[in-house]
């Protein structure tokens, strides 16, 4: 009998994503709901009903604990040992927890099993050593790049946007401005690195004058379009982390623009990839040996 099912969702254009993910986390029977730039998927119970979901992919008990426990060893992610995904992982169980009851203690402890064997399997195949974060290398780039003192944009407000604008105020100089489809979640970042924000309506305002973007949103369509960048400082640097870009074609190779996109990121994470893809090999196997005992539990 099923357990646990995780399902991946393939959001078409004509649905709002947002209002799927707000739905997911606001149904009757909680569920864990990992909500990236590269991914929708859905962890739940076997009772759960998709029927009205757009669903493309399916795992059932031991490989949809084995998926969860993958994800948050960074094995799902297009660079190896990805560091943001643990943190993404955890933001998920914890509006899981805020969304569940005494009621669903077993799938609590699913979730909290298979995110420990994760962290085990990134510990002892150290997949991760060494690896710089993919906000990490971004906000790097930007401070390299941009000219001092001139305001740097983040776009989006998630876990990835979020560890890009903490960064930024962290290690840079410049005035920080944050703005994401949710006005609120834009002010909070904002205010945790000591910017402003605003919500897209008002993007065109929010980058007046500034000398760099970064933008990494999980909107299925560009949200940075000409009109937005016409007061901002040329040459103006954008480093788009968004799957799909963040910015439309016209952006991208407009007079003035230096545009950074996700692959060309990724590619300077790459370093000593074959020793990574070993290791990747051995959190494999520690996942795989995880799963094998928690189904033999069940």
């Amino acid at each position: 009998m099923s357990v646990v099912e995780a399902f991946s969702l393939d959001v078409p254009p004509s649905i709002e994503r947002e209002q799927v993910v707000r739905d997911l986390r606001t149904s009757r029977e909680p569920v864990l709901v990992l909500d990236t730039c590269q991914r929708l998927e859905v962890f739940a119970p076997n009772s759960f009903d998709v029927s009205s979901l757009p669903v493309s992919q399916r795992w059932r008990n031991a490989v949809a604990f084995e998926r969860l426990a993958r994800i948050a060893a960074g094995l799902e992610s297009r660079i190896l040992g990805e560091l943001e995904v643990l943190g993404q992982v955890r933001d998920a169980y914890k509006e899981f927890r805020n969304q569940a009851e005494a009621g669903h203690l077993a799938l609590d402890r699913i979730f909290q099993d298979a995110l420990a064997l994760g962290r085990k399997a990134r510990k002892q195949s150290g997949v991760d050593t060494q690896l710089i974060s993919l906000s990490g290398l971004a906000a790097r780039e930007m401070l390299r790049v941009a000219e001092p003192g001139l305001p740097l944009a983040v776009v989006g407000s998630g876990s990835l946007a979020g560890s890009t604008a903490r960064y930024l105020g962290k290690r840079g100089s410049s005035p920080i401005r944050v703005s994401s489809r949710c006005p609120d979640n834009a002010v909070s970042l904002a205010d945790s690195v000591g910017g402003f924000g605003s919500g897209l309506k008002d993007l065109k305002h929010l980058l007046d004058g500034v000398g760099g973007i970064i933008c990494a949103t999980a909107a299925p369509h560009p949200v940075i379009y000409t009109k937005h960048i016409e007061h901002a400082v040329f040459p103006l640097h954008i480093i788009d982390l968004g799957v799909p870009p963040d910015c439309c074609d016209e952006v991208r190779n407009a007079k003035g623009i230096k545009y950074t996109g996700l692959e060309e990121i990724e590619a300077r994470a790459e370093g000593n990839v074959e020793e990574r893809r070993k290791r990747a090999e051995s959190a494999a196997a520690i996942i795989r040996d995880g799963a094998l005992a928690w189904s033999r539990k069940q």
